[in-house]
């Protein structure tokens, strides 16, 4: 089991690889730009990393199970296929909108990894389709989303969606926020699904 200070300290680790990574480029990044910036020693980071691509696919597995969690806990509270699929719009883009730097990440940095990308959508990602494709089906169930609507290909298609806008927010650079389309975004993915 791993102690609270060998966690708060892994945790250090991954928050200044964000900043680095994020303003610098996976490429430019160095094990000692992150060690440094986390206050440790370089080696100290092997104790917790076997090499730089593992912080990568720490930092994006890290983020999407808190989005997972964040998704539950919401959902619990919200009933109604519509209503629920409104609640992950919102939290979709508000969690991403509110960390640019690890927005960055992983809307752009992880792009350029076939590698990253196949092992990751294998894990959280399909985790979190799993969750908006129930969310369909109960919709269909209820009888508010069309009957012929397939719910995992909802599900991926309204991801991508969201993944876009997501990827226009941090390409565009403008100072908005990414939540101030979650309405705008909701009606147009509920437009197609109620037909």
């Amino acid at each position: 089991m791993e102690s609270s200070r060998r966690r708060e300290k892994k945790q250090r680790i991954l928050d200044a690889a964000v900043i680095e990574i994020a303003r610098r480029g996976y490429h430019a990044t160095t094990v000692a730009m992150i060690a440094r910036r986390a206050g440790v020693a370089d080696g100290t980071i092997y104790l917790y990393f076997q090499h730089k691509e593992e912080i990568l696919s720490s930092l994006f597995e890290r983020a999407m199970g808190r989005f997972i969690a964040a998704g539950r806990e919401r959902l619990q509270t919200v009933t109604g296929a519509k209503e629920r699929l409104r609640a992950i719009v919102e939290l979709h883009l508000g969690l991403v909108g509110g960390d640019r730097d690890l927005a960055i990440i992983t809307q752009v940095e992880l792009r350029h990894s076939l590698h990253f990308l196949e092992a990751l959508s294998r894990a959280q990602v399909g985790e979190y389709l799993a969750v908006i494709a129930d969310i369909v089906e109960e919709g269909r169930r209820e009888g508010v989303f069309r009957a012929g609507v397939d719910p995992v290909f909802a599900a991926k298609a309204i991801f991508g969606v969201l993944d876009e806008m997501a990827t226009d927010w941090v390409l565009s650079r403008r100072n908005t926020r990414l939540e101030s389309r979650a309405d705008e975004v909701a009606g147009f993915l509920l437009a197609g699904l109620v037909g």
